[in-house]
C-alpha cells in the first residue's frame, strides 16, 4: 500500500510518506496527536497529602511504642486498649495520605462525570476522564452501577443495604499514553424507584449520632455515612498496580405516570 503524502505542521515541508518530516524530524504520529501541554510530575516533597503521611506515621509508632512500654503508659494514663486503636488509626490515616499523594504523581486530572437525573428506563452514560502524567503499562477501570438503600427490620431498627444492578469492565489491563486525555464510557439503564432511599428512622440516628460527635469525633462520620447512604450511584474504580481509587456520583431516576416516582 502506498504511503500518503503529508505536509508537516512544524516546518511546513510537503513529504511524499514516511513517518517523520524529512526536514526537520518531527514524528506525523506527533503531530497528528500532540501531547497535553503538562507540568512535571509532581515530587512528593511538594505535596502536602506526602506530609500528612509522615505526620501519621509517626504518630503510629509513637502509639506503637508507648503501648510497648508499661512503665510510660502508665505514668501517662493511658489504656493499651486506647493507644491500639489510636495506633491502628493513625496507620490507617498515614495509608490514606499515602496513596492519595501516589495519585497526584500518576494523574493529572481524574473526573467521572454523569447526568444529575434520568427518566426510568432511559439509557445514560457515565464519562470517566484520564490524564496521566507518564505512560502506564496496565491500567484497570471498571464501571458499576449500584442501589443503596433502607431495610427495617424485625426488631424496629433500620439497616443500610447494598445492591449492585449492573457492572461494566472498560479497560482490563491496557496501557495508556501519556500527556493525553482518555475518556472512557459505560451506558446504564435509569431503574425504576422501587426501594427506599430515605428513611425517618436513619435520620433520626443519624441526627443523634451526629450529636455525640463532640464526644467521639468518629461518630459524626458514621452519621454522615447513613445520612447520605440512600440513592443510586455511578461508581468508576480506577487500578494502577496496587493502587486502587474508586469515584461515585449520585443520580436521580424519576418516572412520570399515574404518580410521581423518584429514587
Amino acid at each position: 500500500m502506498p504511503e500518503l503524502a503529508w505536509t508537516c505542521g512544524a516546518c511546513g515541508h510537503h513529504n511524499i510518506g514516511g513517518a517523520t518530516c524529512a526536514a526537520c524530524g518531527v514524528a506525523k504520529r506527533y503531530l497528528d496527536d500532540p501531547p497535553l501541554d503538562l507540568p512535571y510530575p509532581p515530587r512528593l516533597a511538594d505535596l502536602p497529602a506526602f506530609y500528612a503521611a509522615l505526620l501519621w506515621a509517626a504518630v503510629a509508632v509513637l502509639a506503637t511504642g508507648l503501648l510497648l512500654t508499661p512503665g510510660w503508659r502508665a505514668a501517662l494514663g493511658l489504656g493499651p486498649a486506647f493507644l491500639a486503636l489510636g495506633a491502628a488509626s493513625a496507620l490507617g490515616a498515614a495509608w490514606s495520605a499515602l496513596t492519595s499523594a501516589l495519585w497526584r504523581r500518576l494523574f493529572n486530572d481524574m473526573q467521572l462525570e454523569v447526568p444529575r437525573s434520568v427518566r426510568s428506563g432511559d439509557a445514560f452514560d457515565a464519562t470517566l476522564t484520564l490524564v496521566p502524567y507518564d505512560g502506564l503499562p496496565a491500567v484497570h477501570v471498571s464501571f458499576t452501577l449500584v442501589d443503596n438503600f433502607y431495610q427495617h427490620e424485625a426488631g424496629g431498627g433500620v439497616e443500610t443495604r447494598s445492591r449492585r444492578l449492573d457492572r461494566q469492565v472498560a479497560l482490563l489491563g491496557e496501557p495508556l499514553a501519556g500527556r493525553h486525555s482518555h475518556v472512557l464510557h459505560a451506558r446504564f439503564q435509569a431503574p425504576f424507584p422501587a426501594t427506599r432511599h430515605t428513611d425517618v428512622v436513619a435520620e433520626a440516628t443519624a441526627s443523634l449520632l451526629g450529636a455525640l460527635g463532640f464526644l467521639v469525633p468518629g461518630l459524626r462520620f458514621t452519621a454522615r455515612n447513613l445520612r447520605e447512604h440512600g440513592g443510586y450511584f455511578v461508581s468508576a474504580t480506577v487500578r494502577v498496580g496496587w493502587l486502587r481509587r474508586t469515584f461515585k456520583r449520585r443520580i436521580i431516576a424519576y418516572y412520570v405516570g399515574a404518580d410521581l416516582y423518584v429514587g
